[in-house]
């Protein structure tokens, strides 16, 4: 053999080899994008979960803001009514203070007065009636009877073995 025929040889060896490793990077290369790609299917699958997901989220926030929408609407509806029945309360009070005003102050409410006033006069003087002390009034050497609306005083607990 010569010289250029043992150059040929390592020549053909050397391409045989590296094409061997290209055919094996080649076939490594493959079982990669096979990976990839059912990573890429699964992880597409994940998404369009999670995208269903989120799009039932976002339609219950929707029907959540409707409600919402309506209620403060209806809560803006009762403003307003609650102002014209102000003023409708406003307007009856001025009424009301017309008529009790003239009914009270008037010869009506003064007769009324005087009877009264003469009922319970007579009713004292007859022993019909006793006179009774007003609330918080003092008289002397008198114990006043604990009023209705003052609340009994409650003695604080003592606890079990507890001595003073």
């Amino acid at each position: 053999m010569s010289l250029t025929g043992i150059a040929a040889l390592v020549a053909a060896v050397s391409f045989a080899v590296l094409a061997g490793a290209g055919v094996y990077l080649a076939v490594r290369f493959t079982r990669v994008l096979g990976d990839a790609a059912t990573l890429v299917r699964d992880t597409k699958s994940d998404q369009q979960a999670l995208f269903a997901r989120a799009n039932t989220a976002v339609d219950r926030a929707n029907a959540q803001l409707d409600l919402t929408e309506a209620a403060t609407a209806s809560v803006g509806e009762l403003g307003t009514a609650m102002t014209e029945l102000a003023g409708q309360a406003s307007a009856l009070a001025g009424v009301g203070r017309t008529v009790a005003g003239a009914v009270v102050g008037g010869p009506l409410g003064r007769a009324a007065a005087v009877a009264y006033g003469v009922r319970h006069a007579v009713g004292v003087r007859t022993g019909a009636r006793q006179r009774r002390p007003l609330a918080g009034q003092v008289l002397a050497g008198q114990e006043l009877p604990p009023s209705a609306t003052t609340p009994a005083r409650r003695q604080p607990r003592r606890r079990a073995g507890a001595t003073r």
